[in-house]
C-alpha cells in the first residue's frame, strides 16, 4: 500500500506531540493525616511533580469559608496549585478547625462575636503551625526545602496565615509551643485577609515579606479594618501602614471597585506577579515597599466605614 507524503508527516507530527506530551511529569497529589485535635482527623494535600535533584520550596495553602466551614480541594484552588507545581513548587493545602460552624444563630452585637471570632481566629491559626510542623518534619522525605516555606491564603484562610506570620513574630505561646525551634516563614501571601488583634497592630519582630491582594470594596473582610472597643480584625491597607512604616518589605496590589471576589481572582488572573514574588524571596536582589493599584470597572465602591456588624452578618 502506497502512504502519501503528507500522511506520513502527519502521523511524524501527531507521534512528535504524543511524545512531547509523555515527557511532562503528572502532578502528583498525596493525602496525610497531620493532627487529631478534640476528635478532628486534620489532613493535608501535598501536590508535586515527580521527584528533584535539589529541596524544592513549599507553598502552605489554607482556604477560605468564613471560619465556617471550606473545602482544601476546591476546583479554582487546584488549578492554581497545578499551575504553582509545574513551576517547581510543592503545594501543601491543609486543613484547620473551623469553629464557628457550630453557631446556630447569629451573636447579638459585636461584643459578644469578638471573643468567638478571636478563639475561631486562634484555633485555625494553631492547627497551621501544627501543619507547618508535620511539613517541616517531612523535609528529607518531601525533598523540600524548610527554610523556603510561604504560607498562603485565601479570606478566612489569608487571616490565618498572616495572623499565624503576626503571633510568630509576637511569639505567642501557640507559635513556640507548635512551630519547630527557630523557624520563620519565608513570605506569605494574602487574598482578602486581615489580622485580628487588641489595640492597633504592633510587629514585636520583623515579618517576613509579604504579598497582599485586597479589595478596596470588600464587604466580608475588611479592607482598612473593623473594629469594636479598639478590638477587631485590620485589613490589608492597615498592615500595609505599619510595614511602611518600618520600611518592611512587600507588595500590596489595592484594586479599587472591587470585593472579595479578590479572595479568589488573583490565583487565576496574577499568577505571573505571585510566581515573581516568590522568585525574588530567594535572589539576591532585595525586596521593595510596593504598592500597585489596580481598577475594577462597575459601580463604585461603598464607603470604607466597615463594622464588625457588617462582618457579622456578611459572615454569619
Amino acid at each position: 500500500m502506497h502512504t502519501s507524503p503528507i500522511l506520513l508527516s502527519s502521523i511524524f507530527l501527531f507521534c512528535g506531540i504524543t511524545a512531547s506530551a509523555s515527557e511532562k511529569e503528572a502532578i502528583q497529589k498525596e493525602t496525610f493525616i497531620f493532627a487529631i485535635e478534640q476528635g478532628d482527623t486534620l489532613r493535608l494535600d501535598k501536590y508535586a511533580v515527580g521527584k528533584a535533584d535539589k529541596a524544592r520550596p513549599v507553598v502552605l495553602f489554607a482556604f477560605g469559608g468564613g471560619f465556617r466551614g471550606g473545602d482544601r480541594a476546591r476546583d479554582s484552588y487546584v488549578s492554581f496549585f497545578h499551575a504553582l507545581a509545574e513551576e517547581g513548587y510543592v503545594v501543601v493545602s491543609t486543613d484547620y478547625r473551623t469553629t464557628l460552624s457550630s453557631l446556630t444563630q447569629s451573636p447579638a452585637n459585636a461584643q459578644a462575636f469578638v471573643p468567638l471570632l478571636q478563639s475561631a481566629i486562634a484555633t485555625a491559626t494553631a492547627d497551621f503551625y501544627r501543619a507547618t510542623r508535620f511539613v517541616v518534619e517531612h523535609s528529607d522525605a518531601w525533598q523540600i526545602d524548610p527554610a523556603r516555606i510561604v504560607a498562603c491564603g485565601s479570606s478566612a484562610g489569608a487571616i490565618t496565615v498572616l495572623q499565624a506570620e503576626y503571633e510568630r513574630c509576637r511569639e505567642n505561646d501557640a507559635a513556640r509551643l507548635l512551630l519547630p525551634e527557630g523557624f520563620h516563614y519565608a513570605g506569605v501571601i494574602s487574598f482578602a485577609g486581615a489580622i485580628a488583634s487588641a489595640g492597633p497592630l504592633a510587629w514585636e519582630q520583623t515579618p517576613c515579606p509579604l504579598l497582599l491582594f485586597h479589595g478596596d470594596a470588600d464587604r466580608i473582610v475588611p479592607y482598612e479594618k473593623a473594629v469594636a472597643d479598639g478590638i477587631g480584625l485590620w485589613g490589608s491597607y492597615a498592615i500595609c501602614q505599619t510595614l511602611d512604616q518600618t520600611d518592611t518589605p512587600h507588595t500590596f496590589y489595592s484594586v479599587n471597585q472591587a470585593g472579595h471576589e479578590i479572595a479568589d481572582r488573583p490565583m487565576a488572573d496574577n499568577r505571573p506577579e505571585i510566581l515573581a514574588f516568590l522568585a525574588r524571596l530567594w535572589s539576591e536582589k532585595p525586596l521593595r515597599l510596593r504598592h500597585i493599584q489596580e481598577t475594577t470597572e462597575g459601580e463604585a465602591a461603598e464607603p470604607a466605614n466597615y463594622t464588625l456588624e457588617d462582618y457579622i452578618k456578611a459572615n454569619l
